[in-house]
């Protein structure tokens, strides 16, 4: 039997999820939901299949989200023919509310109640059927997620592995600091709980060891690749040696909850102390609200008093961004910045990298990405930052980076480091290498080619 795949408005799958999806398994119908899932499924292009299905190609169903698609795309383009069909979360998330009550999602999926594992059970089997239904001439070698701990997916990954099926989790959550190894640890295995798929990936020697002793899943079913779409900007710097680019600051905006130890899901709210699931956690709640709006009056000074460096902003793109950047800028509207301010909301960072002398933020992966694109990196090490028990919290980039001891130092780094135009660099410090090596698994630029292995492997093992 085919998939049918669609192209299907935004609107159109909307109006499908919230019309149908919840109803039809409510009253336990796994053959009529499949029917509208398959309405809803789309098939992605990659450069191997191309538009349309290749005969014999592998079929594998990716769970999109922001960051997990552009990694584990880099690694199913390096797979011989594939078709990649997609199936939005939040069709899989309306299916479990047909089961699950509303208080269960990631962060407490293990504490749930006798009545609640009930629920879970007839889940999972309602699961199987649709499965069933959904793949009756067993097309799809793979289901592929960006985290071993959806709520709504751990049971299809449960179901999948009954049926022979590998359920692979591409893990693009890193916990790098201190303070956030341990209180990951602790809410992996007393929250999210052991994984039930086939296979974790995940980009560093650290998160793996996390999740080992959080009793997430066995050895022999996790192995680091590393990050795969950072292979790209390896490429890029090796292509570029000697660039050199006009007077350009790239800032990775941040909020001042970011690094804190708090759960966005869950029992505790987002911006509460974690204490209360930490027993050695912080025992005050924290935020960096100084250092973040310092930090962005800072990019905005340095705008004003040098009109011959361009700043790029970026943001993760979610709504929240959208709303609290200009406050945070202390304008009213984007529109008031100046001409040599330029926002960017969501997107991969590296044609911004690309264009940038200097690159700063605090805290982000972008910054990581940077120092892999060989380019200098600012880091304000001020205000919160200095308090003991927030850098914690914090990772620290060691001399890889240059940290800047107050908002003036911030703006005079920025403005002699954009002025200073260094060239693309032929190789990377020594200490750059250790941290891609160590905190992203990928000082070479090959993550994509062990995360194809991986998944190859998984697939051709399979029952």
């Amino acid at each position: 039997m085919t998939l049918r795949t669609s192209s299907r408005s935004e609107a159109s799958e909307r109006y499908l999820v919230d019309r149908f999806i919840t109803r039809l398994a409510a009253r336990n119908l796994p053959w009529a939901t499949a029917r509208v899932v398959r309405l809803l499924l789309n098939r992605m292009p990659t450069r191997a299949a191309g538009q349309a299905p290749t005969t014999g190609a592998r079929r594998v169903l990716l769970l999109p989200r922001r960051g997990f698609t552009d990694d584990i795309l880099v690694a199913l383009n390096q797979i011989g023919p594939i078709e990649v069909l997609t199936l939005k979360r939040r069709t899989l998330k309306a299916i479990a509310n047909a089961f699950l009550p509303g208080e269960i999602d990631d962060n407490n999926y293990v504490a749930a109640s006798h009545d609640t594992r009930v629920a879970m059970d007839a889940y999972r089997a309602f699961l199987a059927r649709f499965w069933r239904a959904l793949d009756p001439d067993r097309r799809i070698s793979a289901v592929l997620s960006g985290n071993f701990g959806y709520y709504a997916e751990q049971e299809l990954a449960a179901a999948l592995e009954s049926m022979g099926v590998p359920f692979i989790a591409l893990h693009k959550e890193n916990s790098w600091s201190p303070g956030n190894q341990s209180f990951w640890e602790q809410v992996y295995r007393e929250r999210r709980g052991p994984f039930r798929g086939r296979r974790i990936l995940v980009y560093s020697p650290i998160e793996r060891d996390i999740q080992l002793r959080a009793g997430v899943i066995d050895r022999d079913r996790i192995e680091v690749i590393g990050m795969p779409r950072l292979d790209a900007v390896h490429r890029w710097r090796e292509s570029n040696v000697g660039l050199v680019t006009q007077p350009t600051v790239l800032f990775a905006s941040f909020f001042p909850e970011v690094g804190m130890p708090v759960l966005t899901k869950g029992t505790i709210a987002n911006g509460t102390s974690a204490a209360a699931i930490q027993s050695d956690g912080p025992s005050r709640t924290m935020n960096l609200a100084t250092l973040c709006k310092s930090a962005h009056r800072a990019i905005m000074r340095l705008a004003v008093e040098n009109p011959e460096v361009n700043v790029l902003i970026k943001t993760k793109g979610r709504d929240r961004d959208r709303r609290a950047l200009p406050g945070l800028l202390g304008v009213s509207h984007e529109s008031e910045l100046p001409d040599n301010v330029r926002v960017v909301h969501g997107g991969s960072p590296l044609p911004l990298i690309a264009q940038a002398s200097v690159v700063c933020g605090l805290h982000s992966t972008l910054l990581l990405e940077a120092l892999a694109g060989g380019r200098p990196v600012i880091v304000p090490w001020y205000a919160e930052a200095l308090d003991e028990e927030v850098r914690r919290y914090l990772f620290d980039l060691g001399t890889a980076v240059t940290t800047a001891s107050s908002a003036d130092d911030f703006v005079e780094l920025l403005r002699r480091f954009a002025l200073a135009k260094a060239p693309v660099p032929a190789t990377l410090p020594a200490e750059t290498v250790s941290f891609l090596r160590e905190w992203l698994g990928n000082e070479d630029g090959r993550a994509g080619e062990r995360a194809a292995a991986a998944i190859l492997r998984t697939i051709e093992r399979a029952p």
